[in-house]
């Protein structure tokens, strides 16, 4: 039998491995063939109904302005509480054998259920562009709104993370592209990973769907009907490049007015200029209509994994301009639709970009070779019979 175990909610629209998961179930049920796939997952999510009371919320507050008080209090939360608590239940339910296939998506998942000495291969997926101890602690300043150090919390943190590399035996990561990130921030990675079973499996995702056409979009938002429009939908955050996107935008406000940039999503980083070419409408649950209105959409990551946002843009064809790293390498590979760019090089991406804005032609053949590409390679049910035909792999083994 095999095994996805999560103990948080699943969500088709958002990134990490939530959106994975319900993209890869929703692709397993289009198969319309039995599988021995059990997917054990909480109807809660890790924020269980007595963490959202009042006195929770009344701590937290507290905690945020003592060092000493946060780190213990996030240890807690992040290593020493039962991550499984949501799916004990239905942990326990299951009589677990030695050639079972138990799919876990985080180092600290690993940790948590390595230590319940359950039977089975234990497969990790890890999801995160950065050290997952760096965005925890990162998630905790922006919280508190503070920068306050939490070596001690850091240090924890990045040793499980180091733990769950060394020690389990089977991953599967999106693309080599992708896993060659962790070399970066998890110390002693290559050497871990060369003694290990490694299998790839690009990412899939459904079909992005938009209320709004493209007129009715830019009405909305005043956007002049024929100007040129740059999309963005992700966090506002560093590691995402946001930061580079503002610096970009208003270095495009100044070279050629008839370039627009509209962004969706929420994060710690927002324009503090009056550059009124650059629309931020903060989140949305209508990412398609800000994308298909678009003539381009910029994906300018400091790092990245493998994005589910650009896999969604090549679902509806917009062209993509985005940094050389992770996986946005491995699908620049897959088609002509992408133009990549040196990390945090903003004077080629404006390069870029202003070559592309008179070239429209150009533009319709990257969008014509995107929606080739996505079919090909990343719709759910391809993502899911490669997801399948690994797991056979694993059984034999």
């Amino acid at each position: 039998m095999n095994y996805i175990v999560f103990p948080e909610d699943l969500d088709i629209r958002r990134g990490g491995p939530s959106g994975y998961i319900a993209n890869l179930e929703r692709g397993i049920t289009d198969l319309k063939n039995k599988t021995n796939i059990e997917i054990i997952s909480s109807s809660q999510g890790l924020k269980s109904i007595d963490e959202k009371s009042n006195f929770k919320r009344f701590a937290e507050k507290f905690i945020g302005k003592s060092k000493l008080l946060t780190e213990s209090y996030y240890l807690y939360k992040f290593l020493r509480k039962d991550r499984m608590a949501n799916i004990n239940e239905k942990l326990s339910s299951v009589t677990f054998e030695s050639n079972d296939i138990i799919h876990v998506h985080s180092v600290l998942d690993y940790y948590s259920l390595s230590k319940k000495g359950i039977l089975g291969k234990i497969v990790l997926t890890p999801h995160t562009p950065e050290s997952i101890a760096t965005e925890i602690t990162n998630m905790i300043r922006l919280k508190f709104n503070s920068n306050m150090e939490l070596n001690k919390l850091l240090g924890k943190i990045k040793k499980v993370e180091r733990y769950a590399f060394q020690e389990c035996e089977y991953f599967i990561f999106p693309s080599k592209e992708a896993m060659s990130i962790y070399s970066e921030f998890v110390e002693g990675f290559d050497e871990y990973i060369n003694n290990k079973k490694v299998y790839f499996n690009l990412t899939g995702c459904n079909k992005l769907k938009s209320k709004l056409d493209k007129i009715e979009f830019r009405k909305r938002y005043n956007i002049p009907e024929k100007a040129f429009l740059i999309s963005y939908v992700g966090r506002h955050s560093k590691i995402k490049g946001y930061d580079i996107l503002l610096d970009v935008a208003n270095e495009l406000k100044r070279i050629d007015p008839n370039i627009y940039i509209v962004t969706a999503g929420s994060g710690g980083i927002r324009s503090n200029s009056e550059n009124q070419n650059l629309i931020e409408i903060g989140w949305t649950d209508d990412p398609g209509s800000v994308i298909n209105s678009s003539d381009l959409f910029l994906l300018p990551n400091r790092n990245t994994y493998f994005d589910l946002a650009l896999l969604e843009v090549l679902s509806i064809g917009t062209p993509v301009l985005a940094s050389r790293t992770g996986g946005n390498i491995s699908v620049g590979k897959l088609t002509n639709g992408i133009r990549l760019f040196e990390n945090g090089n903003i004077d080629e991406i404006i390069r870029i970009i202003l070559s592309l804005k008179d070239n429209p032609e150009l533009l319709g053949g990257m969008k014509a070779d995107n929606i080739r590409c996505y079919n090909e390679n990343f719709t759910i049910t391809k993502f899911a019979e490669r997801y399948l035909k690994i797991l056979q792999e694993i059984s034999s083994i």
